[in-house]
C-alpha cells in the first residue's frame, strides 16, 4: 500500500507541474484567450471561445458589464441595451483594468 501510495503522489506531482507549465506558456506565448475580470469572463459566465464572440455586433442584445474588442481596446456596456446599426460611444466605458486587447 505504502509503495503506490508514493508512486500515485510522485505522479501527481509531475502532472501538477506539467499543468503549471502549460499554463506559463500559454499565457507568455499570447495564445490563450485570457480573462480580464472575475467572476465572469469577458462578461460571461462561460468564456468565449472564439474572438468573434468579443467583436462588436449591429442590433445585438447586450447586458451590463459584457465586455467587447473594439479599435484594439476593451470596452464595457455600461448598461443593458440593444445596438443600433452604427457603433455609439456612449453605451461604453473602456475597460482600464488590464490591457488584454
Amino acid at each position: 500500500m505504502q509503495k503506490n501510495f508514493r508512486n500515485i503522489a510522485k505522479v501527481s506531482l509531475v502532472l501538477v507541474y506539467m499543468v503549471i507549465i502549460a499554463g506559463a506558456v500559454v499565457r507568455m506565448t499570447g495564445s490563450g484567450m485570457g480573462c480580464p475580470d472575475w467572476p465572469k469572463c469577458f462578461g460571461y459566465y462561460i468564456p468565449p471561445t472564439d474572438i468573434s464572440q468579443l467583436q462588436w455586433q449591429p442590433e445585438f442584445n447586450y447586458n451590463e458589464g459584457q465586455v467587447i474588442i473594439r479599435e484594439e481596446s476593451l470596452w464595457v456596456a455600461k448598461a443593458d441595451f440593444t445596438t443600433a446599426r452604427n457603433y455609439d460611444k456612449v453605451n461604453w466605458d473602456k475597460y482600464e483594468r488590464h490591457d488584454y486587447a
